[in-house]
């Protein structure tokens, strides 16, 4: 199955989003590899923290801190979760938002060329697929979603009952006050 390529226009890149039904031990190897002589970025997260929606305005607030020097970190994956995180600590933002091994985990794959983007997915398919692991395009469960995120924010926030709007603003706020 063909996964769909999205844009993010303001950027002119474009992302796919998939789920892999467990994520391998040498996920870091693969990752490196599929990055050698191709320019995207890969980064694995929790399938629960994400949707797809979100995608374009995390990799805009990210691209936007490299590019003005307010980055925490110095890898533009690191700071993808950093980012969705909201808080400036890379082990807690990996530890929350991460994808455990032998865990289901969303890949984003982003690029500024479509064709790159494809060839890196179909690279990484196969790369998992020796490993009898199957990767699947993403569906967004934003009833996960606003779980995962009600539950996170409600300890910050006091926040109870949030439906998927309101926390996909919120989330949206948390990224951006990041770089405040």
């Amino acid at each position: 199955m063909l996964e769909p390529v999205r844009s993010i226009d303001p950027l002119g890149m474009c992302f796919i989003l998939l789920l892999v039904n467990s994520l391998p031990e040498e996920w870091i190897s693969i990752a490196a590899e599929l990055k050698k002589n191709r320019r995207v970025f890969i980064q694995f997260f929790n399938p629960a923290c994400i949707v797809s929606e979100l995608i374009p305005f995390l990799a805009y607030n990210v691209h936007q801190a490299f590019k003005h020097g307010y980055n925490v970190l110095r890898g533009f994956e690191q700071e993808l979760l950093v980012a969705l995180y909201g808080k400036r600590s890379f082990q807690e933002a990996l530890s929350t938002l991460g994808a455990p091994i032998s865990r289901q985990a969303a890949i984003l794959v982003i690029s500024e060329d479509a064709a790159v983007l494809k060839e890196a997915v179909a690279a990484l398919k196969e790369e998992f697929s020796k490993r009898g692991l199957s990767v699947k395009p993403f569906r967004d469960d934003k009833q996960l979603f606003t779980s995962f995120w009600s539950s996170l924010l409600s300890k910050d926030l006091n926040v109870e009952a949030l439906d998927y709007s309101s926390v996909l603003e919120l989330v949206k706020e948390r990224i951006a006050l990041l770089y405040v």
